[in-house]
């Protein structure tokens, strides 16, 4: 057997050697390998939380108040492309609410180490404003300071809220009435009711008379302020609201005609235009009301006979205007803000009410897209108006 060469031991170790640091670059390399599939994992992992998320998220610089980076949630929600966010910088974006204090004050930047939440407008290309929740936090990137703005559109939260203080207001209104509204004129009828039972012999014709008249008289008061609650109720229950073409001199007619009594009482007179009131749109039940509402006021709180005038014109935005003119004694310029609130009366003049005929006017009124208006001078009478939008006659032909 030939003999090995004397360097054939170090050879060996040497490969040897060589095979262990082979194996030992190819475990690092295997590390390395696996490093950076967990860091492409963890960048695909960020992008997708980034781009994919609901809210739109903002990196801003927290020394220059510029953009550095944002997802593109928030090009859809303020109407940016994400080039055009990364010249802005987050004031061009806020538009806090006037009274609010900056919440993006330096103070808090230094001073705060957590989340700082809190809600305030953001202003959108077209510049219209978004009611928003920010989610704001100072992180720190390397050598940089950046503030992390996780934006959250809450226009819906908004609407809801708004719609729980109507109910709410709802509530109060019908608590209000029962309690106060309803019970008076029940009593009454409780009142005289028992005392023709139990005195019937000895009543005369002449208080009989009376006490039966208030007795049909405070019945017809619970009947209306019923009316008026289920009136509340259906304003407020109705999703979508039914909405044609209105015959607006019919429908005035017919308001009329429901106030025959109370016109008679009061000698009232009704002037009316020399042209027929124009039409629009609207929900029929709901437009007599306005009108069976208006006018009545129109009579008890007008002159001595009132004379009341009817009338229209059609506006430029689209919408025709309606009124209802008094000869009664106006209203005070600080009272009129309060005019379309629940249970507001709007004359010192002790008349018959629960005061809430204008609130619900107010409210279908806007259901159906329009507006309420009043203009009083104290001496010279009111006028209560509302508008709906006009009918688009079809000219052709």
């Amino acid at each position: 057997m030939p003999k090995q060469p004397p360097y054939y031991d170090e050879i060996a170790r040497a490969l040897q050697q060589a095979q262990a640091r082979i194996a030992a670059l190819e475990q690092v390399s295997a590390d390395n390998a696996r490093i950076q599939s967990a860091l492409h994992m963890a960048e695909k992992k960020y992008q997708q939380l980034f781009e994919h998320s609901g809210d739109a998220i903002l990196i801003i610089d927290l020394h220059t108040d510029q953009i550095i980076e944002a997802n593109s949630a928030a090009g859809r929600r303020f109407g940016y492309t994400p080039g055009e966010l990364a010249r802005l910088t987050l004031a061009d974006l806020e538009a806090p609410i006037p009274g609010n204090a900056d919440p993006q004050n330096a103070d808090w930047h230094s001073a705060f180490g957590g989340t700082h939440l809190y809600e305030t407008e953001y202003r959108r290309k077209d510049g219209s404003r978004v009611a928003v929740e920010v989610s704001s936090r100072v992180l720190h990137l390397g050598d940089r300071d950046v503030l992390l703005n996780v934006v959250r559109d809450i226009t819906r939260r908004r609407a809801i809220e708004r719609e729980r203080e109507g109910l709410i207001d709802d509530l109060d209104a019908f608590s209000h009435t029962v309690a106060h509204d309803l019970k008076n004129p029940l009593s009454v009828v409780i009142n005289y009711a028992t005392i023709l039972t139990d005195e019937a012999d000895t009543i005369s014709r002449e208080e009989l008379r009376m006490m039966s008249r208030a007795i049909v008289q405070g019945g017809q008061k619970l009947s209306n302020i019923v009316d008026e609650l289920l009136l509340l109720a259906h304003v407020r229950q109705m999703e979508q609201v039914p909405l044609s073409l209105i015959d607006m001199s019919g429908i005035v007619r017919s308001a009329l005609n429901r106030l025959e009594l109370l016109r008679n009482e009061y000698q009232a007179q009704i002037v009316f235009p020399p042209y027929e009131l124009p039409l629009a749109i609207g929900y029929g039940a709901w437009v007599e009301e306005i009108w069976a509402n208006y006018l009545s006021n129109a009579i008890k709180y007008g002159g001595q006979p009132p004379v009341i005038a009817i009338g229209a014109a059609a506006e430029s935005s689209g919408m025709v205007r309606y009124w209802v003119t008094d000869n009664g004694t106006g209203i005070a310029p600080e009272s009129i803000p309060e005019l379309f609130t629940q249970f507001a009366r709007f004359t010192e003049k002790t008349i018959d009410g629960h005061g809430l005929g204008l609130s619900i006017v107010k409210r279908i009124v806007t259901r159906m897209n329009g507006e309420v208006g009043v203009h009083s001078t104290p001496g010279q009478g009111s006028t209560f108006s509302f508008t709906l939008p006009a009918a688009l006659m079809d000219t052709a032909g």
